[in-house]
């Protein structure tokens, strides 16, 4: 469950922006949310480069490491047939700074030329240091845009429009739990949207057809293993952590950090109904929360099926399961297997 950055930039405004004024000269790209980065960047692009002038005008260059020779030349090198050059550098490591020279990196920021854009572009899950020198020099020198999830009422509404792009129908309830099941990256979206509208006999699209064919996030999956627990349904807990160990695009070290902020969510939830706080004190605790009213909903039933004093010691043993995987060598699937035992043994 991604966390919606409340200083994130309004992609619509940006984007507008980007149409009125033109192509700056150096930018930022980075953020969760790879869909509109790289949309931003298509536009980016598109303004750059007139048509037929990509084959000269468009340089890439590709990190970790950068050439700052060749950084240089493509900078600088004059647009054929064009008013404009674009330069695209992605993944490079500035944070690295003993690979490069970093006060040759700020001289270039200062010096590049009216003609040229030079994009900077990040993967999720990579943050340029802000305290470094040439971190806040390619700053200073240009525009930094941290994508983030949009929101849940501006993601309901394109999954709203990418279903009827497809011929298809979906009500905002059921695609808040699309949303939900799939997770809230646009990217991964996409595909999980095509592959249920292909399958939804009728025009329009059911819950039953996302748990047809849609494929879970690892965050859901996880939210159905504690609701197992809690419910005493030990045989589907331990069916749901086997489909969390089968997926090799998750590291069980990460596997259990969510397994330990899934019980946090549910034991702030637990205090807040125990003390007759209402949802503003879950989201000010657990800021993912916040715009989401689906899962919120979700977490605040869900915790009634533990006692705060419960979840605690979930939290801690979980934090301990953590440590053995990072500290002790543990083998990660039987650390995993033994805090399911664990968990399920710790009954009301």
């Amino acid at each position: 469950m991604a966390r919606q950055d409340k200083n994130a930039p309004d992609y619509g405004a940006e984007l507008k922006a980007l149409r009125q004024n033109g192509p700056g000269r150096v930018y930022i790209l980075r953020g969760e949310e790879d869909y509109l980065r790289d949309s931003y960047l298509a536009e980016l692009k598109k303004l750059c480069l007139e048509e037929g002038t990509e084959a000269f005008n468009y340089h890439r260059l590709q990190g970790p490491a950068l050439d700052m020779d060749a950084l240089r030349r493509s900078v600088e090198a004059m647009p054929f047939m064009g008013e404009r050059t674009l330069t695209e550098v992605r993944d490079f490591d500035v944070n690295r700074t003993a690979a490069y020279d970093p006060e040759q990196l700020k001289a270039f920021l200062e010096d590049v030329p009216e003609w040229a854009t030079v994009a900077f572009v990040f993967s999720p899950g990579y943050a340029p240091d802000a305290r470094l020198t040439p971190v806040k020099a390619m700053k200073k020198a240009g525009k930094d845009l941290a994508f983030s999830s949009p929101g849940e009422g501006a993601l309901i509404r394109w999954v709203v429009r990418r279903a009827e792009d497809l011929g298809k129908t979906i009500d905002p309830p059921t695609a808040s739990y699309l949303i939900w099941v799939c997770g809230d990256r646009m990217n991964a979206l996409i595909p999980e949207i095509l592959k249920i509208a292909g399958y939804a006999a009728q025009k329009s699209i059911t819950r039953a057809d996302i748990d047809a064919v849609a494929k879970k996030a690892p965050e859901t999956t996880i939210f159905n293993l504690t609701d197992a627990l809690g419910a005493g349904r030990y045989d589907e807990a331990a069916r749901l952590l086997a489909d969390l160990l089968a997926d090799k695009d998750e590291p069980p070290q990460k596997q259990i950090a969510m397994i330990s902020e899934q019980f946090r969510r549910l034991y702030v939830a637990r205090v807040a109904a125990d003390s007759g706080q209402g949802e503003a004190y879950i989201t000010a605790c657990v800021p993912e929360l916040a715009g989401r009213s689906y899962p919120l909903q979700l977490v605040k039933n869900a915790c009634k099926r533990f006692s705060a004093e419960r979840l605690a010691r979930a939290v801690s043993c979980c934090a301990r399961c953590d440590y053995a995987m990072k500290d002790t060598g543990g083998e990660p699937e039987a650390l995993m297997k033994e805090l399911l035992v664990r968990l399920a043994m710790d009954r009301p």
